[in-house]
């Protein structure tokens, strides 16, 4: 009986964990692949979760044996007939500014009522254990290491196993297989219960990751149940779930948005809540404490040097992001075990923790991005996961000199902060300049100087948790006080997509002995095009498109099969760079999915390169291969050149590069058209990947991968070196990509699976 409870609860775990990162990356094609997907996702599993404890909850106290038997296992059944019926997601034909709105419906309708029922699993196979009579079934906590572990297992054999081997359809199958198997085992785990048994008070909570009871915390046990303690619990609860989705963003912001990087943070916090659960709480906040003190100081040093962010080893970055999110996380979780109530209090307790965990959903999936410009949300937990530190009550302090001790730390050390910072930005700028230290140094040391001294008071006010916040408060603010006042940002605006900007630069052009300004649009760290504002140069292609990189290269063999004009379709906006290549007799149709990139590329007061194009241009809003595929249901004119530029993070799409994607660009062309592709990215190889879709397709593969060093010294910082593949089936146009410039691609380094629209997996392209 033993071995049955375990593996049914293991099984529901399983399900349970693994359902989340598929069914994400099911929908990830129809919202144009953005990581905002998996905010929303978990957005609304945490929500549904809670329902489901809810639910759990309500069954073991009000619902008989009997209609528990007939009613629960109805209510699986249409669950299963639920998974069975909506298997494809659906998206409005164009994209919209906040499609949270759609997207959530679709989540409701492809897994919202399996999920829901598989989330009640943990509570009600426990409950059912502790009825059945058995000699374990009064003490039925054991269970929970079998749940845990299916957890693990679920959450870490999707991207490790299950993706690397199975298509969609196919891992939907099994899942739905494995779904099936849990209602029979549930069935039967109902049956295993005592006829007429009522409420029994050692059925645990509706928690996956409850804790056995510990005996040696009688006093917290018997504390009232006030309003305020509740709070608390809401608030250990909710920074480390929002917690979790910021290191979540900030992982695949600027790398790509698949499921290993989401599950990674998962886990982590997942891990964070096993521990503090399982250890002596008390004991342990106390140690932990000054390891999250140092993980904040290091994530705050990554946000006040975007730069340092933005060029780092990718181990390294994910690994700060992930040490932060354990630490906090095990701080959160600590407070929440150390402060649990007794047994007849969990239930309770544990609804409000996932209240807690719901909202830091909420928080991240919706009022973030309605209310900030920026990813602000990521910062407010950095202050908030100082504030879990015990705060200090000065009044309590019986020794005058320890008073005196606390009120420096509390007071002191952050009016000190403010000070250090209004005198640095008032004298220290200049008094780098008279230090002897070289000019590209100099930079180097300024920063130095605003992290350094802040890094040190947070760590001195590290026992008290509102001196630590307050310290910490300062740098931040003055980072945030710093970009809305830059007069550099000429606009910035935050949609699902991610955070834009429109940024200007000065710098001098020893070639032309002239102070040149150039005009940059920004999506997070990824720049997305460039224009000169001077008037003599504002239509010259800069950025990733200038006229001797391998974009140049591509358009000039099209114009030289294509004398007489081209028509081209472009699957990602920017700033419309790519336009200032076209002829008179040529015709351009953009696609973008975000309309804030549009309304910036066709706003002459930020770039002007698609009111002043030669060649005619329009833009359509949604996602490109959706609208490609519209454009062939209904035979619309083929294309010269189909050219894919989208980034979602810091690289193209998933469903841009499958087999029936690349098949659609062909059908979409002429037969002497030309795939061009923009595969840059700083931590993928996209090129053995394009060669086995150029080869399946019986396509020459053309690549041109431009270094830093081929840019001349005066250019590089306009013109950036990157890697472009073109694929054609034409003799003529493969010679004059040969012409141009190009290289045939040979045999990559290594072999990829091919990707198609039931199977992809990103993990075999890291460098």
């Amino acid at each position: 009986m033993v071995l049955y409870f375990v593996f049914t609860v293991f099984l529901s775990a399983t399900l349970l964990f693994s359902v989340q990162p598929m069914v994400a990356k099911s929908l990830l094609p129809v919202f144009g692949g953005s990581s905002s997907v998996w905010t929303t996702c978990m957005l609304f599993y945490q929500t549904v979760l809670l329902l489901g404890y809810l639910y759990a909850h309500f069954v073991m106290k009000r619902v008989s044996r009997r209609m528990q038997l007939i009613g629960h296992i109805t209510m699986l059944i249409i669950a299963l007939a639920a998974g069975i019926l909506f298997d494809t997601p659906e998206a409005p034909p164009s994209a919209t500014t906040f499609p949270v709105p759609w997207l959530i419906p679709q989540l409701a309708l492809v897994s919202g009522l399996p999920f829901f029922m598989i989330s009640s699993a943990g509570p009600l196979v426990q409950g059912w254990f502790a009825r059945t009579g058995h000699s374990k079934s009064h003490d039925p906590y054991f269970l929970y290491a079998a749940s845990n572990a299916g957890s693990f297992f679920g959450l870490l054999a999707y991207p490790f196993l299950i993706e690397p081997t199975l298509g969609l359809d196919s891992q939907r199958e099994v899942w739905l297989s494995g779904f099936g198997v849990f209602i029979v085992l549930s069935f039967g785990a109902i049956l295993m219960t005592r006829k007429g048994a009522k409420d029994d008070p050692h059925a645990p909570p509706p928690e996956v990751l409850a804790p056995p009871e510990d005996t040696e915390r009688t006093q917290t046990a018997d504390q009232p149940i006030t309003w305020s303690r509740r709070l608390r619990w809401v608030f250990y609860a909710f920074v480390p779930s929002s917690m979790l989705l910021g290191v979540t963003s900030h992982i695949t912001m600027d790398i790509a948005s698949f499921p290993l990087l989401w599950v990674l943070p998962l886990a982590v916090y997942l891990l964070t809540m096993i521990i503090a659960f399982a250890v002596d709480a008390e004991k342990f906040v106390a140690v932990i404490r000054r390891p999250m003190v140092i993980a904040v100081i290091a994530a705050t040093v990554l946000v006040l040097a975007s730069e340092a962010q933005n060029y780092a080893p990718l181990p390294a970055l994910v690994s700060v992001q992930l040490i932060l999110l354990a630490l906090v996380g095990l701080t959160g979780h600590g407070l929440l075990a150390k402060d649990r109530p007794g047994a007849e209090h969990l239930t309770e307790f544990y609804l409000i923790m996932s209240i807690g965990g719901a909202l830091g959903g909420v928080f991240n999936g919706i009022v973030a991005p309605l209310i900030f410009e920026t990813t602000l949300e990521y910062q407010i937990m950095l202050i908030c996961s100082v504030s879990l530190i015990p705060w200090q009550s000065i009044r309590s302090i019986k020794d005058r000199k320890s008073k005196k001790i606390a009120l420096l730390t509390r007071y002191g050390l952050p009016l000190f902060s403010v000070l250090y910072m209004v005198l640095m930005g008032l004298f220290l700028g200049s008094l780098i300049e008279l230090l002897p230290i070289p000019a590209s140094d100099r930079p180097i040391a300024l920063f130095g100087f605003i992290v350094i001294v802040p890094a040190v008071l947070i760590y001195l006010a590290w026992s008290d948790g509102i001196a630590c916040m307050l310290v910490l408060a300062v740098p931040l603010s003055a980072s945030v006080y710093d970009k809305l006042t830059d007069p550099r940002i000429q606009y910035r605006s935050r949609t699902f997509y991610g955070v834009l900007s429109v940024v200007d630069e000065k710098f001098y052009d020893p070639e032309i002995e002239q102070l040149m300004t150039v005009r940059t649009i920004m999506h997070g760290t990824t720049n997305h095009g460039v224009q000169y504002l001077d008037d003599a140069f504002k239509d010259v292609p800069l950025g990733y498109y200038h006229i001797n990189g391998p974009c140049g290269m591509g358009i000039r063999a099209l114009k030289e099969t294509k004398p007489d004009g081209a028509r081209i379709g472009i699957v990602g906006l920017g700033s419309g760079a790519i336009t200032a290549h076209g002829r008179a007799n040529d015709t351009v149709r953009y696609f973008e999915i975000d309309p804030e990139v549009a309304d910036i590329a066709q706003d002459p007061e930020f770039f002007t390169y698609l009111s002043d194009a030669e060649c005619e241009v329009d833009v359509a809003l949604g996602d490109g291969r959706l609208l490609l595929e519209e454009e062939r249901r209904i035979g619309e004119d083929p294309y010269d050149m189909v050219l894919i530029d989208a980034f979602s993070s810091d690289a193209i799409p998933v469903h841009l590069l499958t087999d029936e994607a690349i098949q659609l660009y062909f059908d979409r062309m002429n037969d002497d058209g030309i795939i061009l592709l923009h595969v840059s990215n700083r931590h993928l190889r996209f090129q053995p990947l394009v060669f086995e879709l150029g080869k399946k397709h019986k396509a020459y593969v053309m690549r041109y991968e431009q270094q830093r060093d081929e840019i001349p010294d005066h250019m590089e910082d306009y013109w950036f070196p990157s890697i472009w593949i073109a694929l054609t089936k034409d003799t003529t146009s493969a010679q004059a990509l040969l012409d141009a410039g190009m290289f045939q691609q040979g045999e990559p380094m290594f072999d990829v699976r091919l990707w198609t629209d039931e199977y992809s997996n990103i993990l075999s392209l890291f460098q």
